[in-house]
């Protein structure tokens, strides 16, 4: 395997499939639409539901069938999800849209994470995981941050921003061909040759060593545990900020600029968290969740400025957490089952996103309040931060 060539198309790949031109204005379109918030709220809870259910299968079609394949798949489910939303009549079609949407990203969580590792662990250099997993990160939030720069043009109408997420996609598509599968194992290489073989004997057995991994690996469950609670200000700081600035008076061609601030924030601690080599990751967890909270609160009670700064906070703290968190589970299982567990650690995250997201925005609708669901989540994420026992 060329290394360098496979890095370039992982991050020629992340950066492209993380750039898209509606996440920092999608809750504004659709409520321009006359969508409510409670409406919007059970479209991002079927993204979860479809989450759920897809992820940890995607995850074994990855380890069984081959990390390549599901990111090309990946980018064809986005392109079909970008087309779908664009010429969406109703709710009904919208939700459609968010369903393929999920079944896109569940086919990338832990794939794209799975392939860098091996991929590196083919020529012996997986300790250098934390420092590339660390580029594609920042190539991640650089794409985010210019695809939020798309709010302020008013050239593309709502179907407009859709298709050109869709060409974007297509370019997804490309690099994810270029790719070549890492095959780090006899199994792997078995399965190279003929994936379908034995398919369904194969996954009985797959399924049976995932549970045990799990079983017989404390770090890994206590790691899915914090990233489940610490990922849920993740999206819907972003998500619920949208409508908090319109309520404040800002127009909607200037929502990019808190997605900007805290894709840039994000870049800025990601690239000085590489440098950090904290010797256990308890306190490092409780220093996290403490910030993440505490930005949440603020983007839900503040002024504006608040909403600017709050998710800022939120994710410099989360680029910070996730960057060693995912170097020590990956360090913690086997290569056979990477994507899987992985995607188990992402469907954690599903799990609590299903009734937090209608549940946020009902509490908005209820009182009234764009920030009153995301204060209450401040407080869970702080509560994660407190409750944490000390360990003697």
């Amino acid at each position: 395997m060329n290394l360098p060539k496979q890095l370039r198309a992982v991050r020629v790949y992340s950066f492209t499939s993380c750039l898209r031109l509606t996440d920092a204005v999608w809750v504004a379109l659709l409520a321009a639409r006359g969508f409510t918030l409670a409406q919007i709220g059970l479209a991002e809870a079927v993204f979860h539901l479809t989450s759920l259910l897809c992820e940890v299968p995607s995850g074994v079609a990855a380890d069984l069938l081959g990390r390549r394949l599901n990111l090309a798949v990946s980018a064809v489910f986005e392109i079909f999800s970008d087309v779908t939303m664009a010429f969406s009549p109703n709710l009904a079609a919208v939700c459609a849209a968010m369903a393929l949407k999920a079944l896109a990203c569940t086919m990338i969580s832990g794939t794209l994470e799975a392939l860098t590792y091996d991929s590196l662990k083919t020529a012996g250099r997986e300790n250098e995981y934390l420092q590339a997993d660390a580029k594609i990160s920042v190539l991640q939030k650089l794409a985010t941050a210019l695809g939020s720069l798309a709010s302020f043009s008013d050239a593309l109408q709502f179907a407009g921003f859709y298709l050109a997420n869709a060409a974007i996609c297509f370019c997804s598509l490309l690099a994810a061909l270029t790719l070549q599968e890492p095959l780090v194992t006899e199994a792997q290489a078995a399965r190279q040759q003929n994936p379908f073989a034995d398919i369904a004997a194969r996954l009985r057995v797959h399924i049976t060593d995932s549970a045990a991994v799990l079983r017989t690996t404390p770090l890994a469950v206590r790691l899915i545990t914090a990233d489940a609670i610490i990922s849920l200000p993740s999206y819907l700081t972003t998500m619920f900020v949208q409508q908090r600035l319109v309520t404040l008076g800002w127009d909607a061609s200037w929502l990019f600029v808190s997605p900007l601030l805290a894709s840039a924030a994000a870049m800025v601690c990601t690239a000085l968290a590489r440098r950090l080599h904290p010797g256990k990751l308890r306190p490092l967890y409780r220093l996290c969740a403490l910030v993440c909270g505490g930005g949440v609160l603020l983007a839900g009670a503040g002024p504006a400025w608040g909403c600017l700064v709050g998710p800022m906070l939120v994710q410099a703290s989360l680029s910070v957490w996730f960057l060693h968190a995912m170097q020590r589970f990956n360090d913690a299982i086997p290569s056979d089952r990477r994507a899987t567990l992985i995607s188990v650690d992402n469907t954690a995250y599903s799990v609590l996103m299903i009734p937090a997201s209608p549940l946020i925005g009902l509490i908005a609708d209820v009182t009234g309040l764009a920030g009153a669901g995301l204060c209450a989540l401040g407080g869970l994420v702080l509560l994660s931060a407190l409750a944490l026992p000390r360990r003697k």
